[in-house]
């Protein structure tokens, strides 16, 4: 079947299609899949060879256990995602009226300087969309990315899990440079100093991500490149308040971006600690993937945020 047969026979593709190797995904079972669409499995497996001639290929491996999505099913089902994605945001805009719903994942307390300026940006231009906002660490949203369950995403570039090809389609704007700062509490004794080395830190108590999170071996990658063993954390945490509020009220020390350490450190609850050694910065970046881009109010959000990064330079240089 040549592509012009295949898309003329895409005609006769319904939601329930696009949705039927979703649920494989999820169910790993064709009967489950019937149950979930309330049709019956025969007319479920005519659904399956229905996509699969459009595609060309096998999208559904089917086994004694079950069934399972092949590679091009997997590749089927990251596009497909999105036109899932795009019909409820249509669904929902005409139920709820016509301004758009944005869905935004960002890295925690990244919302409490960059969000409130961009929205405070599209509220004076008349540009806001309705926003939904998911936060997480950078695995959490790129795989909302990946699932469509968000639309758009701001984290660190260094973070970004380069893996599996899945960037290919990525939309990824660069924002502004960030340093990563230590922090103890006001009262803490190294506050007293006016210089430190990171041998100065290697025996305190730490609050610190999670092992797994990139966060964590961006840590450990400091420690290392001076020649010294990362700290182990006397507690693991992923939120940047929470270890901070953490750090303000006890003895522990934390290392984060500078825009949660310096909100914290201008609220007085911190104290930013003169580490001498070389420190890498880190890059804000605005992530959508590429179809996701014609959305309504993706782009409005993202020329905010834009505006609100360079705003946020700016200030921090002056």
């Amino acid at each position: 079947m040549n592509i012009d047969s295949r898309r003329n026979r895409s005609d006769q593709l319904r939601i329930k299609h696009l949705r039927l190797l979703e649920l494989v995904a999820e169910h790993h079972s064709l009967a489950a899949v019937a149950q979930a669409l309330h049709l019956s499995q025969p007319t479920v497996t005519s659904m399956v060879q229905t996509l699969e001639e459009v595609f060309g290929t096998t999208l559904i491996e089917r086994s004694a256990r079950g069934g399972s999505l092949t590679d091009a099913g997997n590749l089927a089902l990251r596009q497909l995602r999105i036109a899932l994605a795009s019909f409820d945001t249509a669904l929902e805009s005409v139920v709820r009226g016509s301004t758009p719903l944005v869905r935004v994942g960002v890295l925690p307390l990244l919302d409490a300087w960059l969000l409130p300026q961009a929205m405070a940006r599209m509220e004076a231009t008349g540009t806001l969309p309705r926003i939904a906002i998911t936060h997480g660490g950078i695995n959490v949203l790129y795989g909302g990315l990946d699932r469509s369950e968000i639309d758009c995403a701001i984290c660190h570039l260094d973070e970004l899990p380069v893996q599996g090809g899945h960037l290919t389609d990525l939309h990824i704007e660069p924002l502004h440079e960030e340093s990563r700062l230590f922090a103890c509490a006001t009262d803490h004794p190294l506050a007293r100093h006016a210089t430190l080395r990171l041998g100065d830190l290697a025996n305190q108590e730490w609050i610190v991500p999670p092992k797994a999170s990139q966060a964590r071996r961006v840590l450990e990658r400091v420690f290392l490149g001076a020649g010294l063993v990362p700290p182990e954390p006397r507690i693991e945490s992923f939120p940047y308040h929470t270890n901070l509020e953490v750090v303000a009220a006890t003895r522990m020390l934390t290392f984060a971006p500078s825009s949660p350490v310096r909100h914290y450190a201008e609220m007085g609850r911190v104290h930013v600690l003169p580490v001498a050694d070389d420190i890498p910065v880190s890059r804000l970046a605005f992530l959508a993937r590429q179809p996701v881009m014609q959305l309504p109010g993706v782009e409005p959000l993202r020329q905010a945020v834009v505006w609100a990064a360079r705003q946020m330079a700016a200030a921090r240089a002056a």
